[in-house]
């Protein structure tokens, strides 16, 4: 049998492993790791929410596995927060997601009390910043080494490089197969009496054989592409807006937060929170200056109505560069793209609107390789909110982006990652 060598990963001295080394590593190592016949409870995915699934198991008594499809567990903790992890919100409520029903069942009566506790019972500390929770160290790899700690003295078998391909339903019981990455992908077996599906967004598809519905999955949480036009001048700017989205004439949501300006649209907080909502051909109002209303701006741009105004005249309120280049549009007449015919307004009317709603037409989202989060996946109604059990099919758990559940920024989709996941994984020990 072809395994990888115990050699691997190995560098010359002085020198760091390459990503080829550090991934034999990290193959020679779950290579180690046995994998039984039968467990009580088999957590698909070691991410996230299926730590939480895993810790929550093991601790309640039961035989618990974790299968995950990447050479370690925890690995996708690592990038959240831009390495910071914001793990959770002081403002965590039900109604900052799309199914603000079933997360508010599922979340019961403390939700953050809970992930706060959890964190703690896992040797924990955090820090409050503008609301959002964060590991004391700031680094995401505090977060993910408690939760491999804990699992792993809770007795659960962290079993990575071992991709689930199926899983059948066997009378009372599952059959789960899977590959073996450090065996050149021989596939093998397992079974569990019950199993939590925590694969994230966008693999909910694996589990069509056993009849459950999927809701159509997109990325969400990203930047946005839009038309080109002369405001990609801007690229690299960061501002203070309230950004506000219209399905054709009707505005649909609005929110206050930072934008970046990028070369090909829009990015940053408040543009991955408005990513949930929007659609090709949408228009994107951005108001540069929302503390600030036009009768102010014009005493500012234009006190005696000549319809032209000085260089530099918003600097004061704007970045400069951004005032530059809204300066130039105004006084060449372009208006943007929900202007279909040109208007007789002078220069200074033009700068103000350009200021108060300066506009962009919408592609979409970005390439889903720079989302945060997948909305769609497992129909929520197949499920049992107080428990996240399969009606149909007793012994199934589901939690974290594997059911269409989506927040968000600022530590929302991680929140429910951790107290879904902390759910199920009771659930399950206890069914």
């Amino acid at each position: 049998m072809a395994r990888v060598g115990s050699h691997a990963g190995k560098a010359r001295s002085g020198k760091r492993p390459s990503r080829a080394q550090e991934r034999e590593r990290l193959l020679a190592r779950a290579a180690e790791v046995t994998v039984d016949e039968r467990y009580d409870v088999a957590v698909i995915g070691g991410g996230a929410a299926g730590l939480a699934a895993a810790i929550s198991s093991a601790e309640a008594g039961a035989k618990t596995l974790v299968l995950e499809s990447a050479p370690e567990c925890g690995r996708s903790i690592l990038a959240t927060g831009n390495g910071r992890c914001n793990f959770s919100t002081v403002e965590l409520g039900a109604e900052r997601f799309n199914d603000p029903e079933f997360v508010g069942q599922a979340f019961g009566d403390d939700p953050l009390g809970d992930i706060l506790n959890f964190f703690r019972d896992s040797n924990m500390r955090w820090a409050l910043e503008d609301g959002r929770l964060y590991p004391l160290s700031r680094r995401a790899a505090s977060v993910r080494n408690v939760l491999l700690h804990r699992a792993r003295e809770a007795g659960a078998t962290l079993a990575p490089a071992r991709p689930v391909t199926s899983v059948e339903r066997d009378g009372k019981s599952f059959s789960l197969a899977f590959e073996q990455l450090f065996d050149e992908g021989r596939k093998t077996r397992t079974r569990a009496g019950r199993v939590v599906v925590a694969t994230g967004g966008g693999t909910a598809e694996a589990l069509g054989p056993l009849g459950l519905e999927v809701t159509e999955t997109r990325k969400v949480l990203c930047p946005i592409a839009c038309e080109d036009s002369p405001l990609a001048a801007l690229d690299g700017c960061r501002a203070q807006v309230r950004a506000q989205l219209s399905h054709g004439m009707f505005p649909c949501w609005s929110e206050r937060g930072e934008v970046l300006f990028r070369s090909y649209g829009l990015s940053g907080i408040v543009i991955f929170n408005m990513s949930r909502e929007v659609l090709a051909g949408d228009l994107v109002a951005i108001d540069l200056v929302p503390d600030v209303n036009a009768s102010e701006l014009r005493q500012m741009i234009d006190p005696l109505m000549h319809g032209d105004f000085e260089d530099g005249c918003v600097d004061g309120v704007v970045d400069p560069k951004i005032a530059s280049v809204l300066g130039s549009l105004a006084r060449s007449g372009w208006q943007g793209p929900s202007a279909e015919d040109p208007t007789d307004e002078s220069a200074s009317e033009r700068l103000i609107g350009l200021l108060k709603g300066l506009p962009f037409r919408t592609l979409g989202t970005t390439d889903a390789s720079s989302a945060q989060v997948t909305r769609g996946g497992l129909k929520n109604d197949q499920f049992d909110a107080t428990t996240l059990e399969a009606l149909r099919i007793p012994g199934l758990f589901a939690c974290g982006e594997t059911l269409d559940v989506d927040g968000a920024c600022g530590g929302y989709n991680l929140s429910w990652a951790w107290k879904s996941g902390m759910v199920a994984g009771s659930a399950a020990a206890q069914a």
